[in-house]
């Protein structure tokens, strides 16, 4: 028979065995979920001059970007349908990682311009946005040089452009893309050090096309 004192020892021994199990389980999860919520990026190229520089990394919140359907129950969610993104999604001014439409290796980095359903028309250098026009001249590197437009983004669609508008292969050139490209938002620039920022992403126009003072 198994004496009382060496019971208590293997019940010890098995608590403490099992906590540590318990507490690797949980710390895998929260890695997983972490790894799912968040991502580094390293910007390539100069599109998005001034705003990224090629090398600088950046941290892009994904779980934002994660999209939830509710079913039946997007009905009692004010301003919510089906396949909505859990969060509030693109707006305006957002900076965001997503795969480009045609085959590349790499994810591209752009500012979110139009949304779904707006007119987007670039003329003369400027771009408008349900025909008024955005007020860029604190991010973009120039004006564009090219015509585009107008057009209507489609559903579920979004336009975007690279800050360094002459030198980016985005929606003037491949047409709006597909809320399911995107990965995520960028929300800190972390290195280098000495160009740490949380002020990536603005608002050019609020959601009425009204241009932000």
């Amino acid at each position: 028979m198994v004496g009382a004192d060496k019971l208590d020892r293997m019940r010890l021994q098995y608590g403490a065995l099992r906590e540590i199990i318990e507490t690797a389980i949980l710390g895998l999860i929260v890695f997983l979920l972490a790894r799912e919520a968040v991502q580094n990026f390293q910007v390539e190229g100069r599109s998005m001059q001034p705003t990224l520089a090629s090398s600088e990394l950046v941290l892009v919140n994904k779980i934002g970007y994660w999209e939830v359907d509710l079913g039946p129950f997007d009905a009692l969610v004010p301003g919510r349908s089906n396949g909505d993104f859990l969060l509030s999604g693109p707006h305006r001014g957002s900076v965001i990682i997503f795969h480009p439409p045609y085959q590349s290796a790499h994810d591209f980095v752009k500012r979110v311009i139009g949304l779904p359903g707006d007119t987007v028309e670039i003329v003369r250098g400027r771009v408008f946005v349900n025909g008024v026009e955005l007020d860029e001249h604190d991010y973009i590197f120039e004006p564009p040089s090219y015509q585009w437009g107008p057009a209507v983004i489609p559903p579920e669609h979004y336009f975007v452009l690279g800050d360094n508008r002459n030198s980016s292969q985005d929606s003037h050139a491949f047409g709006p893309i597909h809320e399911d490209q995107i990965v995520g938002e960028v929300m800190f620039r972390w290195f280098p050090f000495d160009r740490i920022s949380s002020d990536i992403s603005r608002d050019a126009t609020d959601y009425e096309g009204n241009i932000v003072p």
